[in-house]
């Protein structure tokens, strides 16, 4: 009988340890992928889905980035050139099309070339997203009326 307790002892050990690597793990991905800038909660759900995943949007000084939630690679699986997208006016998420994270986003159709995708995020975070889209990046000689 010792010897199952030893190894229940261990099982539980080594559970609780990979429970803090993981948690470390969450950790230092999200503080590598913020690199110095802020990071907000996404959600995303392409056209020809109907489901929202959620992940970690990434202003950068020209391009928007979106990391997956949970993963391990420090690589946006989309990111978007700030001169080639538009989005729509933004939606209230209601019913099924809420995201249980996100109780108050918004839902914002965006276009990218010939591809569509919906972005829901919280409030504040659209009007942030909006104001960088719009804003002329520094360096960029834009035309500024």
């Amino acid at each position: 009988m010792p010897g199952a307790l030893l190894s229940a002892e261990v099982l539980v050990g080594v559970l609780v340890a990979g429970a803090v690597v993981a948690l470390l793990v969450v950790f230092v991905r999200r503080r590598v992928i913020a690199a110095g800038t802020a990071l907000t909660l996404c959600g995303l759900r392409r056209r020809e889905s109907s489901r929202w995943r959620l992940g970690l949007l990434r202003l950068g000084t020209t391009r928007l980035e979106w990391f997956p939630l949970l993963g391990v690679t420090f690589r946006a699986r989309y990111e978007w050139e700030r001169h080639s997208l538009d989005l729509d006016a933004p939606t209230m998420l209601v019913g099924g099309d809420r995201i249980d994270l996100l109780p108050e986003a918004v839902g914002v159709h965006c276009y990218y070339g010939d591809r569509e995708f919906d972005l829901g995020l919280q409030t504040p975070h659209y009007t942030a997203l909006r104001s960088w889209l719009e804003a002329a990046p520094p360096g960029s000689h834009a035309d500024v009326a």
